[in-house]
């Protein structure tokens, strides 16, 4: 930028893609995390909020000390600081591996004013850049009303240790297993389904028992495909009823 380009942008005042900032590196990792969510945008250090320049000494210092709060954001953010005149100006090129934090949270700009984005927006972030953990993304097709039976939901409330009385959406908010607009996540779904086939085609275990160890002839075959807990109970109780157990008796104790 050179001094014709930030006159031309100090005059122009804070716009969501500019922000002015009167001295130093004090919550400029903020500024700079919220720029890169967003399209990028600049920071123009030593410019008061209603736009007089008043300075600021060590530039070199103050570069490095701005690299390196950029570089600590996650995951690193790239940034050109740059002396024009007496002021600074931090340039936050568009980023491509959004959503990044800084400090362990996330920030967007909202206007000409940076603040710390929400849960639900940060889960769509990370949708919208693939990153979202599987089990955290919501599952569209599972509805408490319909799909959460009676029966699967008392084992689960026992396993769990919910109390009694408490609502089934109180709890699976507690446990993280809504979204934030009430979607039932993946990791719901695996947990609480009656079928997981319903939302998950292919989502089964297969138990199979062949004749000798060529793996031609089958005698036995089982296809398990309730919720996550039943089928692992299912698949266990059903490989322990196929092996030749021998019990043999010492003393007080018997080997298997």
């Amino acid at each position: 930028m050179d001094a014709k380009e930030f006159a031309a942008a100090v005059s122009a005042g804070e716009v969501p893609a500019l922000e002015f900032k009167r001295a130093g590196s004090k919550n400029i990792g903020r500024e700079i995390c919220a720029f890169a969510n967003a399209a990028g945008g600049r920071i123009l250090i030593a410019v008061e909020d209603d736009g007089r320049i008043c300075g600021v000494d060590g530039h070199n210092r103050l570069k490095s000390d701005i690299q390196t709060i950029a570089h600590g954001a996650e995951p690193p953010i790239s940034v050109t600081v740059e002396s024009v005149g007496d002021a600074l100006c931090v340039t936050v090129a568009e980023q491509e591996s959004k959503p990044y934090s800084f400090g362990g949270e996330y920030f967007v700009r909202d206007g000409a004013n940076s603040r710390k984005m929400s849960r639900e927006e940060v889960r769509a972030a990370f949708q919208r850049s693939d990153l979202l953990p599987l089990d955290e993304a919501p599952c569209a097709g599972f509805s408490l009303e319909d799909d959460l039976e009676e029966s699967v939901w008392l084992q689960f409330k026992e396993r769990a240790g919910i109390p009694a009385n408490m609502e089934p959406r109180t709890a699976l908010r507690n446990l993280k297993l809504l979204t934030e607009d009430g979607q039932m996540t993946q990791a719901g779904t695996w947990l609480l389904a009656r079928d997981i086939r319903d939302f998950h085609r292919r989502a089964h275990v297969t138990c199979v028992l062949f004749r000798g160890t060529r793996k031609v002839t089958i005698i036995d075959r089982k296809d398990f495909h309730s919720d996550i807990y039943a089928m692992i109970d299912a698949t266990v109780d059903w490989i322990e009823s196929k092996l030749n157990t021998a019990y043999i008796i010492r003393e007080v104790r018997r080997e298997e």
